[in-house]
């Protein structure tokens, strides 16, 4: 059992725009968390200068930014929207400009500044299908919780669904939810699925000293969920129910989440490289794919 680390206080929300619909979803989102937790918010834009040079092949790009270079109408924008946000919610904006491609722009800064959540949209367009390229890269790179919005209206958490295994980002998501949306009602879940298990397990290591039997593993996940419910408890001040279900496990969280009525669902997303492509894929993707819930996404 891991000792009951302190929830850090939440001090700064990043907040990714570009101006379409699917990043105005993850604005508004990240502007009510911040002002629950009196938190800043960096209001981060990245100014992808290789997809101008592509436009230029095809659109008169001088006549698109016609009140001068593209960067600064950019950045003038983007200050604007960054002081009427302040002024609207009562919360501190910041504008802030990068270069380069946006899943490296959003990783340095994250690297730099350790903010306590990225919000990001699904997509540009939200009826688009399928999920964002630029979403896909943030995943891959971002070393904090990454939640990821859809469009609708924007009230506080009042459901949320974790989901834990035996591997400790999917703990780290549960807690990071628990420090996020203490005033949720949280609901904790397992999902038992040899076949899945015993893969994971022998490709991560993490099968020696539990065992391989139905029965070893039904304990381990047992004890795994009441000791990150007790620790999520500690955060929140209210208890946390627990349930183990027998299914594939991003059936069971999409299927527990649509039942609850949950309004997010957090997940771990375990490793680096081509196992985690792999795992990602039969777990945290499938669940942004399948659910119309936010999705808290930590690794």
């Amino acid at each position: 059992m891991k000792p009951d680390e302190p929830a850090k206080p939440v001090r700064r929300v990043v907040a990714l725009s570009d101006f379409t619909p699917g990043s105005q979803a993850a604005v508004a989102r990240a502007m009510q968390l911040a002002k629950a937790h009196g938190a800043r918010v960096d209001l981060l834009h990245a100014f992808d200068v290789s997809a101008l040079a592509a436009l230029r092949g095809v659109f008169d790009v001088d006549r698109l930014f016609s009140d001068g270079p593209a960067a600064g109408v950019v950045k003038q924008r983007l200050s604007e929207v960054a002081a009427s946000l302040a002024a609207q919610h009562a919360v501190e904006v910041e504008a802030c400009f990068g270069v380069g491609d946006p899943a490296t722009v959003i990783a340095a800064h994250v690297k730099a500044l350790h903010p306590a959540v990225v919000v990001i949209g699904l997509r540009a367009h939200p009826a688009d299908p399928g999920i964002g390229s630029t979403l896909l890269r943030v995943l891959r790179r971002v070393e904090c919780p990454v939640l990821v919005a859809r469009a609708g209206q924007v009230q506080p958490y009042r459901t949320v669904l974790s989901a834990v295994d035996l591997r400790d980002a999917s703990r780290r998501a549960a807690l990071a939810a628990a420090t996020l949306f203490p005033d949720a009602q949280h609901h904790l879940m397992s999902a038992l699925d040899l076949v899945w298990e015993r893969e994971v397990w022998s490709a991560s290591g993490v099968q020696a000293g539990i065992g391989t039997g139905v029965e070893a593993l039904r304990g381990a996940l047992t004890d795994r969920l009441g000791e990150v419910a007790r620790v999520m408890g500690t955060r929140t001040g209210s208890a946390v129910t627990t349930v183990l279900a027998e299914a594939p496990p991003s059936r069971a969280i999409v299927d527990s989440a649509r039942a609850l009525g949950a309004d997010c669902v957090a997940v771990g997303r375990h490793g680096q490289g081509l196992l985690a492509e792999r795992l990602i894929g039969s777990t945290a993707l499938d669940v942004l794919h399948h659910t119309s819930r936010d999705v808290l996404v930590v690794s």
